[in-house]
């Protein structure tokens, strides 16, 4: 049962390189036999004898098998390493004479576009590519305690010596101490507000952004897409630098998670993580202002068209 298994695995591996499922089928068995008519090749394949005739002729063509004598038509398989060595060289030579020739028809196309991604797996795949990629820079803003494999991936790029600058939720992330990675609490403190989103961007080329509650988000290496995430990234690192010197100052003028500042220009109404918060900080009852209209997308509701009235008989 075992060998049966390992049969139907090596022939679907055969069918994946590009073998007809006849053709996988008359291979094995010439590799297992050994010289063979044609006759005993269809005997041990389970095909009828005319059809093994006409497999065998591709095989031939595909210079995996070679005839070795005429009377009667003797077979035998070009040896595996032989064959598929040769297979390797010549697939790879044309995957990349692809790659040059394709490359030549258009500008690179993510340069072009924005990527929706929906589902986290989209997400961690796009993500730890664009870690994987980075070579000089990673600057990002999120929880501090990441997927495995985006944790896995960001320690590999520190080690490769990329820098990385890193505006954290939470609880200080378990990184290396080392020049080139510098760590900051979001807003001085690192307290959760409530879901946000996570962003981050790699040698200012690439940037992904996705939201940690609906599990959607964005990557591009659109230079209008990158700037916005790079302008908004470094403001974060400037904030988070003058909340840890200057905190009393701000919050005195602005109060805590600049709440303040947050009621006054922002789109969307305070979240109760930041309401629970600021009162956590305050030794009073702070007057949070009314709600005001909430802009973010989720929220936006069409307003619907007027009824339109029927004019009178005359």
């Amino acid at each position: 049962m075992a060998l049966e298994r390992g049969l139907q695995d090596v022939q679907r591996d055969l069918i994946a390189v590009g073998f007809s499922d006849h053709e996988a089928k008359v291979y094995v068995a010439l590799v297992a036999i050994g010289p063979a008519t044609a006759y005993e090749l269809a005997r041990q394949a389970g095909l009828p004898v005319p059809n093994t005739y006409n497999v065998i002729r591709g095989l031939m063509k595909r210079a995996a098998t070679v005839q070795i004598s005429a009377r009667p038509a003797r077979y035998i398989a070009v040896p595996p390493d032989q064959f598929f060595g040769t297979l390797a060289s010549e697939t790879q030579k044309r995957c990349d004479a692809l790659v040059s020739r394709l490359s030549t028809l258009s500008p690179p196309a993510n340069a072009e576009y924005v990527e929706m991604l929906d589902g986290w797996n989209a997400i961690e795949r796009r993500l730890i590519a664009l870690i994987a990629g980075s070579t000089r820079q990673l600057v990002l803003r999120g929880p501090s305690i990441l997927p495995a494999a985006v944790w896995e991936e960001l320690c590999k790029a520190i080690d490769r010596k990329v820098e990385c600058l890193f505006v954290y939720y939470g609880e200080k992330p378990d990184l290396p101490d080392l020049p080139h990675v510098r760590l900051w609490p979001h807003e001085g403190n690192g307290a959760s507000l409530g879901p946000d989103f996570f962003t981050i961007c790699a040698d200012f080329s690439s940037a992904l952004i996705h939201s940690q509650d609906r599990q959607e988000g964005a990557f591009s290496e659109n230079r209008s897409f990158v700037y916005l995430a790079g302008v908004f990234l470094r403001h974060e690192l400037y904030l988070a630098e003058i909340m840890m010197r200057f905190e009393e100052e701000v919050e005195e003028a602005f109060g805590p998670a600049l709440y303040k500042l947050r009621q006054s220009f922002g789109m969307i109404p305070l979240g109760e993580e930041i309401r629970s918060f600021v009162r956590s900080r305050l030794p009073y009852e702070p007057a949070f202002e009314p709600d005001r209209e909430d802009f973010s997308p989720a929220k936006r509701v069409p307003k619907p068209e007027p009824r339109k009235r029927k004019a009178k008989a005359g």
